[in-house]
């Protein structure tokens, strides 16, 4: 027998040489050692690991001061706007043709009785806290309090900048305390004038507290400062009648003067410095809005009043913002730690391929060297040609297994996607709830916390059915009801269904018992809507059918999607594993193939058409457990 009749295909030439002896080519190149891989692929990690980092701070920082910004002008011109609502008052009370009759013809107090009792009528209609007339010589003829304790008739208030002003023909503003009632106020006057002389002045004082009480219904804190840098209006009680920063000469010297503030009462307010974010971003520590005494992290954002010359400081709370920073940031890092791991996985299968593919070359080349003197070397080969056969099909068996866990992992990943909703929107009824409760709106924060109760039995309900499918499935049959089952399948992907505003149509016969594993049969019912799901196009809603009926000892499973149908090209391969017409990235191709395997395994067939009008049919067939009557 020559060398080509013993060999065949294999070159013959080359084979002879290497009966003689000739020694096997070296592979080029150095093998480089597994640890140094590994640490290149941890430096990469890291790197990656630390730009997902960087990115994801930038972006919740981003985020919260686009939030506080807009938060920051909401507040600005609500302030603005509550005081705009009583500027007009003292010019129109200052145009009284009474007004600037008794004001221009000096009458004295004891004779303004019915001013004082018409001004008093004022202060109830507009909600001030006090209106009253002052004479050119500072000293008050007429007011809303006249009849009261602490009435300002008789008081000198000369010394007040609004005084001053409204003398001159000006309006005079004010924020200072009472000095016969010690409590906060705005103060605005308008001059009372008859014809070009200024016969008195007219003053409103607004109350604060109803817009502290406003602010304090906002979930940030805020307060309002002066042009002296004294806390005039806060919705946190620590921060009022205080000052962010040491106050300069001049301006102890105007409160002074004034009688604004008490000076010897006046501290600094409880606020330091924290850094910043960057530019216009800064952070301090401040009191927490709940009056607990604790400090947090707030970043502080300030615009000007356009009302008055005073500036409105928002401070925004960081926690939430920290809180997605440091939530986001484990998961960067658990995903790089995965990627790592599965890294060092394909890598120690790569090098273990490699040896497997140096051995088998080894092997060829001494098979290469016996040809030449014995024919049984063909038999070695057929040996572990069939050797190698036996180890795909196991490969395949162990591949058809991992199909199986991922969609466990998908449905796992799709399910943590409806809990984030409803996780955000309990955590907004919490917030709104507390808020309405300081507010003292009891009712509202009644609703909002049964708004969250809903949410949760919601999130239990998914939770069950997650529970349910994840257990282990048993390899023994045995009756189940395909009712229950469809009815499982479907909770499941009721996100998914939500999401793609599918329709499911169900028909046929109820009550259905067949032979099999539930979970398995979950399986495979959740895998047949899926794919109908995926394959009805963007540009119409998913209708889909599932019809259940039974033929003499069998039972059938009908599900109809209207999507493209099944080309006939790819008729015959639809439930070969690794066999997909999915995008790349979206699909193994395995779940077919599993479900098919699933059903026979039970004694079932499973077959997939295109029907007559437009779309794909997959029809699943099973034995019954017992005879069933037929009801519709």
């Amino acid at each position: 027998m020559t060398d080509e009749t013993a060999t065949g295909a294999v070159a013959p030439h080359r084979s002879s040489r290497a009966g003689f002896g000739t020694p096997a080519k070296p592979r080029r190149g150095r093998r480089r050692p597994v640890w140094r891989t590994l640490t290149l692929y941890a430096v990469v990690a890291a790197a990656f690991g630390l730009l997902v980092l960087t990115l994801l701070i930038g972006f919740f920082q981003d985020r919260a001061t686009e939030q506080a910004r807009t938060a920051t002008t909401g507040m600005a011109e609500m302030v603005d706007s509550w005081f705009s609502h009583y500027s007009p008052l003292p010019h129109l009370l200052a145009r009284d043709p009474r007004v600037i009759d008794a004001m221009a013809n000096n009458v004295a107090a004891e004779d303004l009785g019915w001013l004082n009792r018409e001004l008093a009528i004022w202060k109830d209609r507009t909600q001030t806290s006090d209106i009253y007339l002052i004479a050119p010589d500072g000293t008050t003829v007429a007011a809303s309090n006249a009849d009261t304790g602490v009435s300002f008739v008789g008081q000198n208030f000369s010394f007040r900048p609004y005084f001053q002003d409204a003398m001159e023909g000006e309006t005079g503003h004010l924020f200072a305390l009472g000095t016969t009632s010690g409590l906060r106020g705005s103060y605005v006057s308008a001059p009372v004038q008859d014809g070009a002389d200024v016969v008195g002045v007219a003053v409103v004082k607004i109350s604060i507290e109803p817009l502290e009480l406003a602010l304090s219904n906002t979930p940030h804190g805020a307060f309002v400062t002066d042009e002296t840098g004294v806390i005039i209006i806060s919705n946190l009680e620590e921060l009022r009648l205080s000052s962010l920063e040491p106050l300069t000469p001049e301006n102890v010297a105007k409160i002074t003067r004034t009688r604004r503030f008490d000076l010897a009462s006046m501290a600094l307010a409880p606020i330091a410095s924290s850094g910043n974010w960057g530019p216009d971003r800064p952070l301090v520590r401040g009191p927490a809005q709940d009056g607990s005494g604790t400090l947090r992290t707030y970043l502080h954002l300030t615009q000007a009043l356009s009302q008055n010359p005073w500036t409105l400081h928002l401070l925004y709370d960081t926690s939430p913002a920290r809180g997605a920073i440091l939530t986001w940031s484990f998961l960067a890092f658990s995903l790089g730690l995965a990627a790592l791991a599965m890294g060092a996985l394909a890598l120690g299968r790569r090098r273990r391929l490699i040896e497997r593919l140096n051995e088998r070359e080894r092997a060829e080349r001494e098979l290469e060297r016996r040809v030449a003197v014995r024919t049984i070397a063909l038999e070695t080969e057929v040996k572990e040609r069939r050797a190698a056969e036996t180890t795909l099909r196991q490969t395949q068996r162990e591949l058809v297994q991992a199909g199986k866990l991922a969609a466990l992992g998908q449905m796992s990943a799709a399910l943590s996607h409806e809990f984030n909703q409803p996780l955000t929107a309990i955590r907004t009824y919490v917030e709104n709830a507390v808020a309405f409760h300081e507010a003292g709106k009891n009712e509202r924060a009644s609703d909002n916390l049964e708004r969250v109760l809903r949410l949760t039995e919601r999130m239990a309900q998914l939770s069950k059915h997650l529970n349910r499918f994840a257990r282990k499935s048993d390899n023994d049959m045995h009756a189940v009801k395909i009712d229950a089952v469809i009815d499982e399948a479907l909770a499941l992907l009721s996100g998914r269904i939500e999401r793609s505003e599918a329709l499911i149509v169900r028909e046929g016969t109820q009550g259905l018992v067949v032979m099999g594993g539930e979970t398995r049969l979950q399986h495979v019912a959740m895998n047949l809507v899926g794919n109908a799901i995926d394959a009805v196009p963007e540009d119409r809603l998913p209708r889909i059918t599932i019809r259940t009926t039974s033929r003499g000892d069998h039972a059938q499973m009908v599900v109809e999607d209207n999507g493209t149908g099944i080309p006939d090209t790819v008729a015959d391969r639809i439930f070969d594993p690794f066999f997909t017409t999915k995008e790349v990235g979206r699909g193994l191709g395995l779940g077919l193939s599993i479900c098919f395997n699933i059903v026979r395994d039970f004694g079932g067939t499973m077959v997939a058409e295109t029907r007559a009008e437009g779309g794909a049919r997959v029809t699943v067939t099973l034995r019954l457990a017992k005879p069933q009557r037929n009801s519709t």
